[in-house]
């Protein structure tokens, strides 16, 4: 059961990191189509690293049998961090008023993440 386990945070991790750092390659690896700009699968990569955070986390404390605050505050700051590179290098948003809805998408990640280490 174990190494299902770590296999499966193996797995999320290595997926997650490359598509979120080389997507059109990672593309081309698995024979899907290329993508204009790589935002949704780097947005999908930052997803899986969470996954696997939160999965890691868990594995560390052994008293939590299903993903705690802890794991949803690994989530939300990974697809915020995510969110706010993906802006800031400026592969994320076209328009003003796309920047600015993923900008807030990014700071209420970031706001509710705050909020349940404070209850965690």
């Amino acid at each position: 059961m174990q190494q299902l386990f770590w296999t499966e945070i193996i797995l999320k991790g290595a997926i997650g990191t490359a598509l979120a750092l080389l997507p059109g390659y990672a593309a081309a690896i698995a024979g899907l189509p290329a993508t204009a700009n790589g935002f949704w699968p780097r947005l999908f990569g930052a997803g899986l690293i969470g996954i696997a955070a939160a999965l890691l986390l868990q594995g560390l404390l052994p008293a939590v049998k299903t993903i705690s605050l802890a794991g949803l505050v690994t989530l939300n700051l990974t697809g915020a961090a995510m969110l706010a590179a993906l802006l800031i290098l400026g592969k994320a948003a076209l328009t003003r008023r796309g920047a600015l809805l993923l900008w807030l998408l990014a700071a209420g990640h970031t706001f509710l993440s705050l909020i349940e280490i404070a209850y965690a």
